[in-house]
């Protein structure tokens, strides 16, 4: 596996890899997961995304930041990064959002018998999200899974240490999921923590993804906000905004500091 580059973006180190190469860095995260390094700490990894949303909730929020910038393995998700390490006269390659190689870790997965435990969305959504990747990985190990509205954390932490998954995949959203994280992973023997966001609504089906010429462009999000409008349209038209002005707040900063 290549040495992994980061580059950094609002404070937050972003792993610089192409499409092509992410799913075999995540595989050996997964390999690499777990092992001791004393007897009594095991070297869980954790794997984040980020997009423009993100960083607005990180931009106020400093503990979801510090989960950010203490995380195995940061991703860009959306469009927002890249154009953001643009701006910054940074070098982020492309994003490089779960949906597009996740299958590549299931197929692996399968091969390897690692298990997986799914968390996150609403019932039907994780029941249907379980039904539809068995049938196209048959083979594939889903330990267990259940919704992320629950009350009683200490059942759910009992449920996944009974069931034994290597991996784990949280779908609640940011900044909740990776919180969930931070506070439960020491609990729970796994390898891996994956911060997944909406992942779980697109493979059920519930949420179909824009046409490929549309996530080539990059504009996956407008797609996004037509599906729907009610929920997104601030976090979309007003959070872009205000993302573009933190990045170009930060470029006069930079260049303030350079130019003493």
């Amino acid at each position: 596996m290549k040495k992994i580059e980061f580059v950094n973006i609002l404070g937050v180190p972003i792993a610089r890899l192409r499409l092509k190469e992410i799913s075999s860095v995540v595989i050996k995260l997964i390999e690499e997961g777990g092992k001791s390094r004393t007897k009594l700490v095991r070297d869980k990894k954790t794997i984040f995304y980020v997009n423009a949303h993100c960083f607005n909730i990180a931009n106020k929020d400093p503990l979801y930041k510090k989960l950010l910038q203490r995380a195995t393995l940061v991703y860009p998700d959306g469009t927002g990064p890249i154009l953001a390490s643009r701006i910054l006269g940074l070098d982020l390659l492309e994003r490089t959002p779960a949906l597009d190689f996740i299958d590549e870790i299931f197929a692996k997965a399968e091969r390897k018998k690692w298990s997986f435990y799914l968390l996150g969305g609403e019932e039907d959504v994780v029941e249907s999200t379980v039904d539809q990747v068995k049938k196209r990985f048959p083979m594939l190990k889903i330990a267990g899974y259940h919704h992320g509205f629950f009350a009683n954390n200490s059942k759910i932490v009992e449920e996944i240490n009974r069931v034994k998954p290597d991996i784990v995949l949280v779908g609640m959203g940011p900044s909740k999921q990776e919180k969930w994280i931070a506070e439960n992973k020491d609990k729970i023997n796994a390898r891996v923590f994956w911060a997944v966001g909406a992942l779980f609504d697109v493979l059920s089906g519930k949420r179909k993804r824009g046409p490929k010429w549309i996530q080539r462009l990059g504009l996956e999000w407008i797609f996004r906000l037509v599906q729907e409008p009610r929920r997104l349209w601030k976090r979309y038209l007003f959070g872009n905004i205000h993302f573009l002005f933190t990045v170009f707040r930060e470029r006069e900063a930079f260049s303030h500091k350079t130019s003493r």
